[in-house]
């Protein structure tokens, strides 16, 4: 073979290693886009846990301030304390444990519209 032929060879080697590189490149990319939507989807499910939880614990202040004072305690800036402690840590247990299903409506919703997005950017 000439000169040109062996070029050639060479040239064709360092074209498939750089086809090789951008593979390996694009395929960390695709890794590190699922990572991202993962996070993405474990933070969407936190926050609408959290907002579920936001909204029972409200739902109950107003459900008890339709309950009569009680005479025994009366009330005190302790006892209002002590509810509104209750409230936020029992809306935080409804909630982990399924609460009134607002949670995964809200997530079911809000992920479609990830989807949707993404679909879009493709």
């Amino acid at each position: 073979m000439d000169f040109f032929g062996g070029s050639e060879i060479i040239a064709r080697k360092e074209m498939l290693n750089l086809a090789n590189s951008v593979q390996q490149a694009e395929i960390q990319a695709k890794k590190v886009e699922n990572k991202n939507k993962i996070e993405y989807m474990k933070q969407l499910e936190k926050v609408t846990r959290e907002f579920e939880s936001i909204f029972l614990s409200y739902m109950m202040k107003q459900m008890r301030k339709t309950i009569p004072e009680d005479p025994l305690f009366g009330n005190s800036i302790a006892k209002d304390i002590f509810y509104d402690l209750y409230n936020d840590a029992l809306s935080r247990e409804l909630s982990k444990a399924g609460g009134i299903g607002l949670a995964s409506i809200l997530y079911n919703q809000l992920s479609r519209i990830e989807e949707t997005k993404n679909e879009i950017a493709k």
